[in-house]
């Protein structure tokens, strides 16, 4: 027993030769360029929480009257309306966060682009105030949307719904979409970060790594899908979307109604001639 322990093992001649490995370069342009994509949607899905203001309307009201704006922005004949409209939502916008005023900007930004470049032959035409009459009701429809959308919580927009008749089906399928879609892009930018991990060297199948992303991510979310129906079923879910919390009208409520009536009466004024 003695012998057996005190007997020398020998190591081989290779262990002891180094290896200098240098994988070949590859270009990582998709899963950076993916990664980076999904978690710029994360980002804007998280810049939407918890954003209600102090003196903020209810989100019912404020629902409305962007929907009102919108329209009669639209539906205005006189430019002079437009152009107040302009003002008073560049004023609101001034109300914000940078942070906040940036992200609205970016989205009014690529709207009034792309309206120029469609209508840019009207200008060569003899016809520029059509550019500037339809760009400046797209900058105040977007900006109004960007302002809603920055001003209020995604669940209280979708449970105000319900004010307005508008069925339940409806509701309960874009709040989950919304939901969902955070967590599905998650989950896509954690088998990004592991596929960009474990990649050594070149890899010449980069179409197969893709198909693998969606995949996974496809198999997931069907299995999330089954889950919460599970749960549906559960906790007894009859497709009814109620509302449990009750708004209570308070003072900037009435200030925002003044508001519109102020604002419809000014649209009639200006446009009774026209």
């Amino acid at each position: 027993m003695n012998d057996s322990k005190n007997e020398e093992v020998m190591i081989p001649d290779w262990m002891f030769s180094q290896e200098a490995y240098t994988p070949s370069k590859d270009k990582e342009a998709f899963l950076s360029k993916s990664t980076k994509s999904v978690l710029s949607v994360l980002a804007k899905l998280r810049f939407r929480e918890g954003k209600d203001g102090r003196f903020s309307a209810i989100p019912s009201l404020k629902l409305f009257y962007t929907i009102l704006f919108i329209i009669l922005t639209a539906c205005s004949r006189n430019y002079l309306f437009t152009l107040i409209m302009c003002a008073a939502v560049t004023v609101r916008l001034a109300f914000f966060s940078a942070a906040s005023i940036r992200q609205i900007l970016s989205g009014t930004a690529g709207a009034v682009l792309l309206s120029v470049f469609i209508l840019l032959p009207s200008v060569f035409m003899g016809n520029p105030q059509t550019l500037m009459n339809i760009t400046s009701r797209v900058y105040v429809s977007v900006t109004l949307i960007g302002i809603l959308s920055a001003g209020t919580t995604w669940n209280k927009l979708t449970g105000s719904m319900r004010t307005f008749r508008i069925p339940s089906l409806f509701i309960f399928t874009l709040d989950i979409t919304l939901k969902y879609i955070s967590v599905l892009g998650e989950m896509c930018a954690d088998i990004l970060t592991s596929v960009s991990l474990r990649s050594v060297g070149k890899n010449p199948q980069k179409a197969k790594a893709l198909s693998g992303v969606l995949g996974i991510s496809f198999l997931k979310s069907r299995e999330m899908a089954e889950e919460m129906y599970a749960a549906m079923c559960c906790r007894g879910f009859t497709g009814e979307y109620r509302i449990r919390k009750k708004y209570k009208l308070r003072l900037p409520d009435f200030f925002y109604t003044l508001l519109m009536l102020g604002c419809v009466g000014l649209f009639f004024y200006l446009n009774r001639n026209m």
